[in-house]
């Protein structure tokens, strides 16, 4: 008897804890999400690299109201205006405001492939969601229109002036260290037969400049030595090392390759500009990866490591396209270092 009564009760408890879980379950059924209201302290922002630390604009929103007392999360959305936020850079937020500075501005702008110095509307929005598995709330859009940079590293230079442009140092072909171990690269265009010219370590004449020799466009540097020269115009990869005093230029031609731009192997050729100091091209792409390349060769080859910012990388990884379409391309040597490319749909 005793057996049967403790079967009943464990049965009422077994019932009691149910009812009770579906009690829990009926009392954090969420809503759909009141959708924020977003403010904005300012609607432009010319964005200077000199005030990177500066705040930029204050984003403010109030709660989303899910219909239970859970955690709510919030991130802000930024897409180019008239895009319908179809590629978006969004940024978690764990309050109801965030304050972004020039530098986190530019670094947004940059993502969406902004043209640099050109005033362009971005899109912002608040998302609010509690869960991946349940539709987020979306406030109103803000438009902030924004002019940002190009956020250039400033690496160690020298400088190759010479009489392909007045030997003015200052607007001279300039080169970089990347790695700040006396080893320096650069390209540049030398519209002449022949060019003369020097390598300077400042950009002016008052620094150590360099001469030497000069065989089929390499040689050895001395500080006390003649002007260098380079035979056959065209585009040259420059370089230089202070650390063995040898010096080289290799002219170049550029292309892509890939099974985006025709297959591995193929080259759809890119034309340079001299007047923009970028080599470019109007193309059919499919969907699908490719790399640039110098002299339908992979000794000189840049690919993408970091698609959210515009730079390439010497022997990099291939630089993805996610939609076929005609496409504006453009490849831009002319700032050592910091190399960098655009596709434009158009």
């Amino acid at each position: 008897m005793k057996t049967s009564f403790s079967k009943y009760i464990i049965a009422g408890l077994f019932a009691a804890a149910l009812w009770s879980c579906k009690k829990d379950e009926i009392k954090t059924v969420a809503q759909p999400g009141t959708a924020p209201a977003l403010t904005a302290s300012a609607d432009t922002a010319i964005l200077q690299k000199d005030h990177v630390t500066d705040a930029a604009v204050a984003f403010k929103w109030d709660r989303s109201d899910f219909g239970f007392s859970g955690v709510v999360k919030y991130s802000l959305q930024f897409a180019k205006t008239g895009t319908s936020f179809a590629n978006v850079k969004e940024v978690a937020i764990d309050t109801l405001a965030k304050t972004f500075t020039v530098g986190d501005l530019n670094t947004i702008a940059n993502a969406l492939e902004i043209d640099n110095g050109v005033l362009t509307g971005m899109d912002v929005r608040v998302k609010a969601y509690i869960s991946a598995n349940f539709a987020p709330a979306y406030s109103n859009t803000k438009v902030l229109v924004v002019s940002s940079y190009l956020d250039l590293i400033d690496y160690p230079s020298m400088y190759a002036p010479g009489d392909y442009q007045g030997w003015d140092p200052a607007s001279a072909i300039k080169l970089a260290s990347l790695k700040s171990d006396k080893a320096y690269e650069g390209y540049g265009n030398l519209p002449n037969a022949t060019a003369s010219f020097k390598f300077t370590s400042e950009a002016s004449w008052n620094g150590t400049n360099y001469g030497g020799t000069s065989v089929n466009n390499a040689g050895v540097l001395s500080a006390t030595g003649d002007n260098l020269s380079i035979t056959g115009a065209g585009y040259y990869f420059i370089q230089l090392d202070l650390g063995t005093n040898a010096w080289s230029a290799t002219k170049t031609t550029w292309s892509m390759t890939g099974d985006a731009a025709g297959g591995w192997g193929n080259d759809l050729e890119l034309t340079y500009d001299a007047t923009k100091k970028v080599w470019t091209a109007t193309a059919d792409l499919t969907a699908g990866a490719f790399k640039f390349r110098a002299n339908h060769a992979y000794d000189i080859n840049y690919g993408d490591n970091k698609p959210s910012d515009p730079f390439l990388n010497r022997d990099g990884a291939n630089i993805n396209v996610t939609e076929a379409g005609t496409y504006e391309v453009t490849l831009n040597l002319s700032i050592p270092g910091n190399y960098s490319y655009a596709l434009k749909k158009k």
